[in-house]
C-alpha cells in the first residue's frame, strides 16, 4: 500500500505522516515513512535550494525533482510495495505540479514529465489556508511566504484524486479523519 500526505508547507504533513507510521505499526504492518524531497545527494541538493543557498531556474528545479522522485521509486517506493509493506511518503508528485506551476512552469509539461509516476492507493491533501500555514511554519524556505503559498494552495485545489482533510483542526481531531480514511482502505 503506497500513501502520500500532500499540503502547502506548514499544514501539517510531518506530524500526521509520522502519527500515521506509528499507529500502522503498533497494528502490526510493516511501514516504510519517506519524503520527498529524498535524503540522497539530489534530495540534499534540492533542500539545499529550497534554503536559498543555490539558485535555479523554476523548469530546472522541476526536473531536480522528478529525477529524484524517479530514483526514489526505484530504490525505496517499488522495493517496498512488492514486499508487502505500507509506504507512506510526505510529498509527491502533486508538490512538483502545485510548487512549480505556482511558479510559472507549464502544469501539462510536468504531468508529462511525470508520467512514470506509481499511482498512490490514499492521497490526503492537508487543507490549511496559507494564512494560518505560515504561522505555524519556523523555518524559512524559498517557497514559505504567504503570497506564494496562496498561488500553490490555488494548484492543490485542481487535483481531483486526493481525500481533503481540514488540516486546521486539532491534531488529535485531523489524525483521527486520516485513520479513518485508512481503515475503509485497510479492509
Amino acid at each position: 500500500m503506497f500513501i502520500v500526505f500532500e499540503g502547502i508547507d506548514g499544514c501539517g504533513k510531518t506530524t500526521q505522516a509520522k502519527a500515521l507510521a506509528d499507529w500502522l505499526t503498533e497494528k502490526g504492518y510493516s511501514v516504510v515513512l519517506t519524503s520527498e524531497p529524498t535524503k540522497g545527494r539530489m534530495g540534499q541538493f534540492i533542500r539545499e535550494i529550497l534554503s536559498g543557498k543555490e539558485k535555479l531556474q523554476p523548469e530546472s528545479l522541476a526536473l531536480l525533482f522528478t529525477a529524484d522522485r524517479y530514483e526514489h521509486l526505484v530504490n525505496e517506493v517499488v522495493p517496498a510495495i512488492e514486499e508487502g509493506k505500507v509506504v507512506i511518503s510526505e510529498r509527491y508528485y502533486y508538490s512538483t505540479i502545485a510548487y512549480q506551476t505556482a511558479q510559472g512552469v507549464d502544469r501539462t509539461w510536468l504531468f508529462e514529465m511525470n508520467k512514470f509516476v506509481v499511482k498512490p492507493d490514499l492521497v490526503i491533501f492537508l487543507d490549511v489556508k496559507p494564512k494560518m500555514a505560515v504561522l505555524r511554519k519556523e523555518g524559512k524556505e524559498i517557497f514559505e511566504d504567504r503570497e506564494f503559498l496562496e498561488k500553490v494552495y490555488s494548484q492543490y485545489v485542481n487535483f481531483q484524486d486526493m481525500q481533503r482533510i481540514d488540516g486546521s483542526k486539532e491534531q488529535p481531531e485531523v489524525f483521527n479523519r486520516i485513520t479513518a480514511l485508512v481503515s475503509r482502505l485497510m479492509k
